[in-house]
């Protein structure tokens, strides 16, 4: 018998800690550093993370800059904001949203 070998194609993804995000009011405020602060409506999360549909990211003045996301496996919140990737751990959004967290980390996305 011969040998064979199993061979899978994956990009590798590598996660760094680029920003934060909190309640202010009525709004999560996601900070990115470096590149400012931008903002979700509270009661417009939760349909994301019932998988309902996408939501608009905004930026301070009300303007559209990006798009957030359940990801396919329903763990991870992504956000498409000035076309860059960045993801959010759904658990961190639940526990911000329910008030046992003040704030979260989010993850800027970098392809290998």
């Amino acid at each position: 018998m011969g040998n064979f070998a199993v061979v899978r194609e994956r990009s590798s993804r590598l996660l760094e800690k680029v920003g934060r995000f909190r309640i202010e009011g009525e709004n999560i405020v996601i900070y990115l550093d470096g590149i400012g602060s931008f903002q979700v409506g509270r009661a417009q999360v939760i349909p994301v993370l019932l998988r309902l549909g996408d939501e608009v990211i905004r930026d301070q003045d009300g303007g559209a800059v990006g798009v957030m996301s359940l990801s396919g496996s329903g763990r991870g919140v992504k956000m498409v904001i000035k076309e860059r990737l960045y993801v959010v751990s759904v658990r961190r959004v639940k526990r911000v949203l329910e008030g046992r967290e003040k704030k979260g980390a989010v993850f800027g996305v970098k392809l290998m």
